[in-house]
């Protein structure tokens, strides 16, 4: 299985094996080296040739591991909203010396 999306909610994924609406898995998210035991119920399959893509609603077995769950998104959010703060400070940057340089 491969993640496709993921959010608090639910997630997409893409399997090699067929999956039905309606049944639960229970599985693992290994995230920073940080186990997080989910259980998820399918709720819509979508059929790629041999591959199968299908949503789940996630339900973490416990309030920690909610958390845990939570926190690892939450990184991989800000992670990216500050590639994107860099790059604008350093567009801002170069745009500020370009113009001191030119007067």
């Amino acid at each position: 299985m491969r993640t496709l999306d993921m959010s608090l909610g639910g997630l997409k994924l893409e399997a090699n094996f067929d999956l039905r609406v309606g049944e639960s898995i229970d599985f693992v998210i290994l995230a920073n080296a940080t186990k997080i035991h989910c259980r998820g119920k399918i709720v819509a399959i979508e059929e790629f040739g041999h591959k199968v893509h299908a949503r789940l609603l996630l339900k973490p077995s416990s309030d920690s591991e909610h958390r845990k769950l939570s926190d690892y998104l939450h990184t991989l959010y800000w992670g990216r909203f500050q590639k994107w703060i860099i790059a604008g400070i350093l567009i801002l940057s170069a745009y500020i010396a370009y113009l001191i340089i030119r007067t």
